[in-house]
């Protein structure tokens, strides 16, 4: 299906898991958008929470433009749901000065592998720092959760860790997880995140903040947090803080302040980086919290590169003008 003058091809999550490029490829396509977010070749304001009413799930407004190789590329993501309702949305995006709507992409599948390939991004600049890291010893890691994002974030750390081990802590059932070889189910959020070197929290969306001690958290561990507030509380990056060197990174400062700000990230402080600017140094041992939210110029980049290669590949749907 060569797509049409002024027409728009509709991507479904089927068609998005049939053209996701290799995670390594995906992750060098965030890092470079995330590089065009903070030297400001990109508009991106933070996304636009909806008030739906009591008791509703999440939805998010999200709208921004980036220089891409191929030009101006502009658009927003409409994302919602959360908890048992799972989440779902969809990705518009126009190339400016182009005739019309581009493509219509659904959100899930989309979502799920940007936001591991911030992580991915996130690790290649500040990969975990501590005992066994620096002895270069094999790296463990932690996931607490087991949804979507557990599936995605599992085949990152394969794609940048081979050898890595994972304990995994849910309430789902072992046979629902993406274990590999090595890997664990944990009995606690505690037990899974004791001794590794990358953790990450992926709890859903509505779950009870956790209780868990700082002494499970290796000095120099790298955190990947995808959950706001769930697993890592402000009180516990208090204690952190306390206990010795850490530093807290974003992908969005401006976003971030604004989710500190509307009381959705409890007590954290501000965000010290960014990711897309120059790592910051880091003193031996030092503990690193990534709390990534997710923004729209990482979303369109890779719904570009999705829709140049469903165009390619004649695959999706043609929307009528």
């Amino acid at each position: 299906m060569t797509q049409r003058e002024g027409s728009t091809r509709y991507l479904s999550d089927q068609d998005v898991a049939a053209l996701l490029p290799p995670v390594p490829e995906q992750i060098a396509l965030i890092d470079d958008a995330l590089r065009a977010v903070a030297r400001g070749a990109a508009h991106q304001p933070p996304k636009m929470p909806l008030d739906l009413g009591a008791g509703a799930a999440f939805a998010h407004a999200m709208p921004a433009a980036i220089d891409l190789a191929q030009g101006r590329v502009a658009g927003a993501k409409w994302i919602s749901g959360g908890g048992a309702a799972g989440i779902s949305g969809v990705v518009l995006i126009e190339r400016t000065g182009a005739a019309g709507l581009r493509g219509i992409v659904a959100a899930a599948a989309l979502t799920a592998a940007r936001t591991a390939a911030v992580s991915g991004a996130a690790l290649r600049a500040y990969p975990p720092m501590t005992a066994r890291a620096d002895a270069g010893g094999a790296l463990r890691g932690a996931i607490i959760g087991g949804g979507t994002q557990a599936v995605t974030h599992r085949a990152m750390l394969a794609a940048l860790y081979p050898t890595m081990q994972v304990a995994f802590y849910s309430r789902r059932l072992a046979s629902e997880l993406p274990l590999r070889d090595g890997d664990a189910v944990a009995p606690s959020a505690d037990a899974a995140m004791r001794g590794a070197d990358v953790i990450i929290t992926a709890a859903a969306f509505g779950t009870a903040p956790r209780e868990i001690s700082s002494a499970s958290i290796e000095p120099g561990a790298t955190l990947l947090v995808i959950d706001y507030a769930t697993s890592i509380t402000g009180e516990l990056v208090a204690t952190l803080a306390a206990r010795g060197p850490l530093l807290i990174v974003t992908d969005s400062a401006a976003q971030f302040d604004a989710t500190r700000n509307a009381g959705k990230v409890g007590s954290w402080p501000a965000a010290a980086v960014q990711l897309g600017d120059a790592p910051a140094e880091r003193a031996a041992g030092t503990t690193t919290l990534v709390n990534h939210l997710g923004i729209a110029a990482c979303d369109i980049a890779l719904t570009d590169l999705l829709l140049d290669r469903a165009e390619a590949r004649s695959i999706g749907t043609l929307l009528p003008s």
